[in-house]
């Protein structure tokens, strides 16, 4: 892209090769789905001006695209004979579809969205073909959902929200042995759920007290790896950003970032785990770049003197 008419270019791991691209061999056949280029692209396609603290904001954005979707279809399947499904369906039509870690909606959304694509998987590969076949992309997921066919039943639609209806019994079921009978405890952030927690490549390996000293959290974390801010698809954040840096051109001492779990590789450091807490708080440091500016924060001052 070179001076784009957009003003802005934005990309996330999805598709944007052109179809005439000559050199198609040269690059891989497998994409992310386009739900976070898509959540970046409606921010700063919004046609306003957009500061510092809206690019962070942008960064750790927690809004899915395909709640959004999904989450109106649920209107018009109910109301539930199980009043756990029932007040489970009424706590997600008056929630925002953003996945924060203090959110019980989004707790019941995850499982929600986890079931929609094992039924909607089930519905669509034959038996036999599913052992060798991975998961389905959301994009075609959410494309049966809204454009229901025969694959399920007579009645499509009748069918397609019958498995709506199912995937949300079977996720208030599953959270209900995971996290209790008490539906107020299950909010998506929190050890028992979406979290973070690193593990030092020695730390199942070390006695538990040297372990104990290498693994850094858990601490609650949100999103999944759907949204802008991409936190991965399992319960443990494994995966999606560690290291961001947000640049101002104008004032490169304006340079804000973030990282985990810490700049020192050394577990008995002050700095081994002291970003760990920002990050998983979806919060930034400044990043210095005069070196008046990074010599004002120095903490340490190494001195290295040739034999």
């Amino acid at each position: 892209m070179y001076n784009p008419p957009e003003g802005y270019f934005a990309t996330a791991n999805n598709h944007l090769t052109p179809g005439d691209y000559p050199h198609m061999d040269a690059i891989g056949y497998e994409w992310s789905d386009p739900y976070r280029w898509a959540r970046a692209a409606e921010v700063l396609g919004s046609g306003r001006l957009h500061s510092m603290t809206d690019m962070m904001a942008l960064q750790t954005d927690y809004l899915s695209i395909p709640a959004r979707t999904m989450v109106p279809m649920l209107r018009h399947v109910g109301p539930s004979p199980d009043p756990g499904t029932e007040r489970a369906r009424e706590l997600l039509l008056a929630w925002d579809f953003v996945l924060d870690p203090g959110s019980v909606a989004a707790g019941i959304y995850a499982a929600f969205e986890g079931r929609v694509r094992a039924n909607v998987r089930s519905a669509i590969v034959p038996a036999a073909q599913r052992s060798v076949l991975g998961g389905m992309a959301m994009t075609k997921v959410i494309g049966h959902l809204t454009a229901p066919g025969g694959e399920f039943g007579d009645d499509p639609i009748a069918g397609r929200d019958a498995v709506l209806l199912r995937s949300l019994e079977e996720a208030v079921a599953a959270l209900r042995e995971k996290l209790g009978p008490d539906m107020d405890g299950w909010q998506y952030g929190q050890p028992a759920y979406k979290h973070a927690t690193i593990f030092h490549p020695l730390s199942r390996a070390a006695p538990p007290e040297i372990a104990a000293r290498l693994t850094v959290g858990p601490l609650p974390r949100g999103g999944n790896s759907y949204t802008l801010n991409n936190t991965g698809g399992g319960d443990n954040q494994t995966s999606g950003a560690s290291f961001r840096l947000i640049v101002d051109t104008g004032d490169w001492d304006r340079a804000v970032g973030s990282n985990t779990p810490g700049q020192s590789g050394d577990p008995d450091s002050p700095f081994y785990d002291n970003l760990f807490e920002l990050w998983a708080n979806d919060r930034f440091f400044p990043v210095f770049y005069s070196r008046e500016r990074v010599e004002s924060v120095a903490a340490e001052r190494w001195v290295l003197t040739p034999r």
